[in-house]
């Protein structure tokens, strides 16, 4: 069976993506606290699941080091893991800018280039990253996030680059406000926000395209624009 290896894979996006790309694929996947990865298990016995704070560049190698000992093969990587925590440059502390910028974006680089040997050894493959319109479109109450993510998203069009002699391909998804628990307590209706599962199905889709082809970067948003 092929393999999908999928961090943050114990709730909103990640789960669902997991969810649908179970029915083809063995998921191998991390989350930060040990009850979520309890709570999954009990639901998906097959799924090979692993406490991984990506924040924490050590936790990074050592769930990379553990994928390339007993998965030889790695037919997609979705780098979902992240976080947001609001502020401005006029308040937020230190501590919250670092924390945007490693669990956004340093972790998929970290985790990215430690399992590169794999895929670049098989030349095939494809890398997701879920970024964010916060990319590109200015959110003052979200600065540090918004720098981080923008960050993944000009990483993701380098490694794309770099790549494409290995036939690997790189998908990076500019996603609107979507219905996850960072949004918990919004006033909102839920027609306002991207179900998590539109997202895994539109990544079903991306890794069932021809090998010669591949999506490079998307932008999704709900029907009646961003919530900032």
């Amino acid at each position: 069976m092929k393999v999908a290896v999928i961090t943050g894979c114990t709730q909103g996006i990640g789960y669902a993506t997991a969810l649908r790309l179970s029915e083809a694929y063995h998921i191998v996947g991390c989350a930060r606290t040990p009850l979520s990865i309890q709570n999954v298990r009990q639901k998906h016995p097959t799924w090979d699941l692993h406490v991984c704070d990506l924040s924490d560049k050590t936790q990074v190698y050592t769930f990379a080091g553990f994928i390339r000992q007993h998965y030889p093969a790695i037919d997609v990587l979705i780098n979902n893991a992240g976080q947001f925590m609001p502020g401005s440059f006029l308040d937020e502390p230190d501590e919250a800018y670092e924390l945007m910028i490693k669990t956004n974006l340093s972790s998929a680089y970290y985790l990215t280039k430690a399992l590169l040997p794999v895929l670049i050894a098989q030349r095939r493959g494809l890398i997701i990253n879920i970024a964010s319109v916060a990319s590109i479109v200015a959110y003052p109450t979200g600065s540090a996030y918004s720098i981080a993510k923008a960050g993944l998203l000009s990483f993701s069009r380098n490694l794309r680059e770099q790549l494409k002699p290995y036939s690997i391909g790189v998908t990076a998804m500019l996603l609107g406000a979507t219905l996850t628990r960072s949004w918990e307590g919004s006033p909102y209706p839920p027609e306002r926000f991207i179900p998590p599962e539109a997202v895994a199905d539109l990544i079903w889709s991306f890794v069932h395209l021809p090998s010669s082809l591949v999506v490079e970067e998307i932008v999704i948003r709900p029907m009646l624009g961003d919530i900032k």
